[in-house]
């Protein structure tokens, strides 16, 4: 797990030595075991920061391969690389090292860029062939590691982090309006788009070639997407078979490592299973740790779970305490500091101290991230399949409502309809044209996307939706960013992509069991979670880590968060927005907590508003264009 970055320049000595040591220092703090570079001496170089989980003795990077021709500079970790290791050894390859990264050093001078399609793991890596002068770049099929570039001229730039462009030659740090849009709208940068209007991120399951000769943009290609089409056949006994086989590999392959590990811990179903299968299924016992607010004045249902459910396995159980009403907005500005883009979430703030809490016993921590959007785990996902009943039943009508202003999902596909949605939205939100015409290119741009992968039912973009974009903050980027910051690798193994491909062909009755009965969602994972705990646990209703911490009271209530939001709205005036609307989702957002509605409509656009205020007063220098 690591930090990368480095530069392609088409004219010697280009890039002065303050933007190198910004792109050294920007990823430190991904990795604080070990830096290194590399250079060919005239026009490339390679920077690497690396927090050691993998061969700590001869992994160290950047690597060379044994002829000398490919150097590689690699985040992540590949699980697969023990079975990879083998077929590579069958095909000629001769290993030098017990690490990851030379599998997939190995792995390229055998296939070339097919060599993505073998990795099973969460990665962004570049590697440089010095005989052919080309830069190879891919990023792991969800896009859990981040890899961003940018083309400044005659010089290109690649990083994990857009904090190391800062100081390249030509680098302005202008934002994206369209790109402000998205976060506020869709939860997330839609598509390639970052916060900047100089940089892109690799696009998830891609990788992309970029030569010295020729204009230095990188040629993308896609090499997987998930396939909602053909739905399994199979009764539910062989499907709870199929889902406990895929997990417990996916389980099994995540608990390499050559450090100690752990598990972050709720004791609801999605942590829970892992730790069952774990316990059971693969002989290991995971520490587990849960992070809540929990007194004897203010119990925890989540803590009282959490506890029995360890102590029913066996498990050693450790509870991280973190007091709402002093810490969630004290702790924001720390734990924001390595974000290099706006983030919606402030869970972003107790992850951080669970994991600072874990480090000194742990270096690698599984997680049940990605299980609720995979299998509609949120409370209000099991209206979804009912909502697309209706819309079927109805799609007798879009032929006769084409060119009518009634709902878009009366009107056309539902890929089409969710696009649509999201443009009237924007205009109610009152983007001007440009703006608008980028961001409804934008969306349009998913709903293709969605079409392609199949997702052309109600549950099934939801599923595509919430993976792919708006759950990037909670499942990607939070366990990315706070876990490196301290130091920290966390593992999902419901986010391996043969889970992946699971849900998207799992029928939907076994998503939502029954869609008149409140609480059916998650249907099949509890069927399953069930063999491991008592009913009750089980079928609880959806809560997750931190449900205790309740931000939403201290929002209503708590006159710091009141200057809280004071300064946000105070550092969006700055960049020239108007901060109306934020201001206006907040209080209606208060007024909702009030009345006792525990889902508000107005959360998204009011914490959008905080935290894009928030993240602009630890970047002085992001500015919109004048």
């Amino acid at each position: 797990m690591c930090g990368i970055a480095g530069y392609m320049s088409e004219i010697v000595s280009a890039v002065p030595e303050k933007a190198k040591q910004t792109l050294r220092d920007a990823i430190l703090y991904r990795g604080r075991d070990t830096k290194a570079e590399w250079t060919d001496g005239e026009r490339v170089h390679l920077f690497h920061a690396r927090l050691s989980i993998i061969d700590l003795k001869t992994g160290a990077q950047p690597m060379h391969d044994a002829s000398d021709r490919f150097v590689i500079v690699f985040n992540g970790e590949i699980y697969n690389y023990r079975e990879l290791r083998e077929v590579y050894r069958k095909a000629g390859a001769n290993f030098r090292t017990e690490s990851d990264t030379e599998v997939i050093l190995e792995g390229y001078r055998l296939k070339g860029a097919r060599v993505c399609e073998d990795l099973n793991g969460m990665f962004a890596f570049a590697i440089w062939d010095t005989l052919e002068r080309r830069l190879f770049l891919a990023r792991d099929r969800l896009g859990k590691k981040p890899l961003f570039y940018t083309s400044l001229g005659g010089l290109f730039c690649f990083a994990s982090t857009l904090d190391a462009f800062r100081d390249m030659p030509g680098w302005r740090s202008i934002m994206s309006q369209s790109a402000i849009l998205s976060t506020g709208i869709i939860g997330a940068f839609a598509n390639s788009r970052t916060i900047y209007k100089q940089a892109y991120a690799l696009p998830p399951a891609s990788y992309a070639f970029v030569g010295l000769a020729g204009n230095l943009q990188p040629k993308i290609e896609t090499y997987w997407r998930p396939a909602f089409g053909q739905k399994s056949k199979l009764k539910l006994p062989d499907l709870l078979e199929e889902y406990e086989a895929i997990l417990s590999d996916a389980i099994n392959i995540r608990l390499r490592s050559d450090v100690p590990l752990a598990l972050t811990f709720s004791g609801g179903v999605d942590s829970g299973t892992i730790a069952a299968i774990a316990t059971h299924k693969l002989d290991r016992k995971l520490a587990c740790y849960t992070v809540d607010y929990h007194t004897d004045d203010d119990p925890s249902e989540e803590t009282v779970i959490a506890r029995a459910v360890a102590e029913q396995l066996g498990l050693s159980w450790h509870y991280v305490h973190f007091n709402y009403h002093r810490q969630l907005l004290a702790g924001l500005p720390a734990d924001y500091r390595y974000y290099d883009q706006p983030c919606q979430q402030i869970a972003l703030t107790y992850s951080g101290r669970l994991y600072e809490s874990i480090k000194p016993v742990a270096t690698v921590v599984l997680s049940g991230n990605g299980a609720d959007e995979l299998f509609t785990g949120y409370v209000g996902d099991e209206t979804i399949r009912l909502k697309g009943f209706a819309i079927e039943a109805t799609k007798w009508l879009r032929p006769l409502l084409r060119n009518s202003r009634v709902s878009p999902y009366l009107r056309m596909g539902l890929p089409e309809a969710y696009a649509e949605s999201m443009v009237r939205i924007a205009k109610s939100a009152g983007a001007d044209e440009d703006v608008l015409a980028e961001f409804s290119s934008d969306v349009r741009a998913i709903a293709q996307e969605a079409l392609e992968c199949g997702a052309e039912s109600a549950l099934d973009l939801k599923m595509f939706v919430s993976l792919r974009y708006s759950g990037a903050d909670s499942n990607f980027r939070i366990p990315d960013i706070s876990g490196m910051a301290a130091q920290v690798e966390v593992r999902s193994p419901f986010l391996d992509y043969r889970m992946v491909e699971y849900a998207s062909r799992l029928p939907h009755r076994y998503k939502v069991g029954n869609v008149f009965s409140a609480g059916r969602n998650k249907y099949l994972p509890k069927r399953y979670y069930e063999r491991q705990v008592p009913a009750d646990i089980a079928w609880s209703r959806k809560k997750g880590m931190g449900w205790n911490l309740r931000w939403d009271l201290s929002i209503a209530n708590d006159p710091d968060f009141t200057h809280g939001f004071d300064r946000a709205w105070k550092a969006i005036d700055r960049i020239g927005m108007d901060t109306g609307q934020f201001d206006a989702a907040k209080t209606s957002y208060i007024d909702d907590v009030h009345r006792g509605i525990e889902f508000s409509g107005h959360a998204r656009l009011m914490m959008s508003g905080l935290m894009l205020g928030s993240w602009l007063s630890l970047h002085p220098e992001a500015q919109l264009a004048s």
